[in-house]
Formats: structure tokens, sequence, C-alpha cells
């Protein structure tokens, strides 16, 4: 899977939008889904300029709550692409910023950069250059 990612910032609001292309020969079917925090927990990466990754400020291990609807499964066809997207937030806590998303954040400093990586179905992004 060939993954590319890009970023929009508004306000306090993070969007990270996550193309997903199926670059096999077979159907890819898999499950884009936050709800727990575990797709963000696992599959976000910052690095500084330095190229040094950052360590997780906090992780957040959410218990699903059964409400007996199913979460459904994506499907990419080959050569097909899929548009995702992961919301995230800026939060000003202590003097501190923090980039948080549903199951982890990190701190981050205003005006500096950093990279941002995804992974995803064993596939690595872009690696993304970002500023808040």
């Amino acid at each position: 899977m060939k993954l590319n990612i890009s970023y929009h910032l508004e306000e306090n609001r993070l969007t990270l939008p996550i193309e997903i292309t199926n670059d096999t020969d077979k159907d890819q079917t898999f499950y884009f889904y936050n709800g727990t925090g575990a797709l963000a927990r696992n599959g976000i990466r910052l690095f500084n300029t330095r190229d040094e990754q950052i360590e997780p400020y906090e992780r957040t291990f959410i218990s699903p709550i059964y409400t007996g609807d199913k979460v459904r499964a994506d499907l990419l066809a080959p050569n097909e692409t899929g548009q995702f997207e992961l919301q995230g937030k800026i939060i000003e806590e202590d003097g501190e910023l923090l980039l948080s998303f549903k199951g982890i954040s990190f701190r981050i400093v205003r005006n500096e950069i950093f990279y941002l990586m995804f992974n995803f179905l064993g596939g690595t992004s872009n690696l993304l250059e970002v500023v808040v």
C-alpha cells in the first residue's frame, strides 16, 4: 500500500488527509478506524529537525463501547486510491503546545518545524514538514 499525507491547519484544528493507494494486484480490505485511538497511536510518528523521533507526551488507551454497530470495512481494488483523514487538535497547556489525536499526543514548539509520518498496512507515508 502506498501512503501520501498532507495537513490542513485551521485555528486549533489539524486535519491529516491520508491518501491510500492499493499498489498490489489484489483487493485490499482494511479498517481505517480510530474509535479506540489505536490507529493514531500506532500510525503517527513525529521527528525533529535532527531526524530524531519525538517521544509521545501521552498515549491514551480507550475501551470501545459496545453499541452493536459494526465498523464498515474499507476496500480498495488494485490501483485504486481512497481518501481518509485523521482529526487532531492543538492544545495549549501550561504554556506548552500539544498536538493531540485521539489515542496519542506530542509536545511541539510554536513556529518550529517538525516532521510527521504515518505508518499503516505495512506502508510508510511521505515525511511531511509541519509548522504550527
